[in-house]
């Protein structure tokens, strides 16, 4: 008698086949869910406010330093401006018109009045400069000039430097500027003094300093008349 099993063998086939294609396919990896932990928080938050300290810092400095920049740059500016000025209005103590006018408004004998154009008046804390002399440059004909300079503070205590025409009220020239001292008078015959020392000299320049806070500036002003000075130490 004959046994077939081909129904087994085709099941067992079969049962085989199934397992290894159940063995070749992979099981699901299991994902972590994504987020952050109370530790990884804390050292971002950490991390965030030190980059934000470090921009901090160099933006501040960058501010400052700008801050200083123009300090400087408007400082210089006005240096400039004030040397400027008083070179323009100093060189010309002891200048009259040639022929000397007669007809000088309340200044009946100019070579009198131009004797001695040239005062100094130094002091420990800084320097007074007159200067006199006729103005030619006018239209309406030649004016009289009687001139004081000096830095000294205003009503609100603001540093400036100060223009006074003899009988009026003293003008604001220069903002800023805190110092203003002569340093040396150079003589008509090319020997320096010290300016308390300058009286009855006839002075051909004059070294002066002008200070705006921290900065300086030194400013030679010329004087061809070669006016005589008088001085008064304070």
């Amino acid at each position: 008698m004959r046994v077939v099993a081909r129904g087994c063998g085709g099941f067992a086939g079969r049962s085989y086949q199934g397992a290894v294609a159940a063995a070749g396919r992979r099981a699901p990896r299991r994902t972590r869910a994504h987020g952050f932990t109370l530790v990884e928080l804390l050292v971002a938050l950490a991390l965030g406010a030190l980059l934000l300290g470090l921009l901090g810092a160099l933006l501040a400095g960058g501010r400052r330093h700008g801050a200083a920049t123009e300090t400087t740059v408007d400082g210089a500016a006005t240096l400039r401006l004030a040397a400027e000025l008083l070179r323009e209005e100093l060189r010309l103590t002891g200048a009259a018109p040639w022929p000397t006018s007669a007809a000088v408004p309340d200044v009946p004998d100019v070579a009198s009045w131009l004797a001695a154009p040239l005062t100094l008046v130094v002091s420990a804390t800084g320097s007074v400069v007159g200067a006199r002399y006729v103005d030619h440059r006018l239209a309406e004909g030649p004016v009289p000039r009687d001139l004081t300079f000096e830095a000294a503070p205003d009503g609100a205590g603001e540093p400036q430097l100060y223009r006074r025409q003899a009988g009026s009220p003293r003008q604001p020239l220069v903002a800023g500027i805190d110092r203003l001292a002569v340093l040396e008078v150079v003589t008509a015959s090319g020997v320096s003094l010290p300016p308390q020392a300058a009286g009855g000299h006839e002075v051909a320049a004059l070294l002066i300093e002008l200070g705006v806070g921290p900065l300086s500036a030194l400013v030679v002003v010329e004087l061809p008349t070669k006016p005589l000075a008088e001085v008064v130490v304070r």
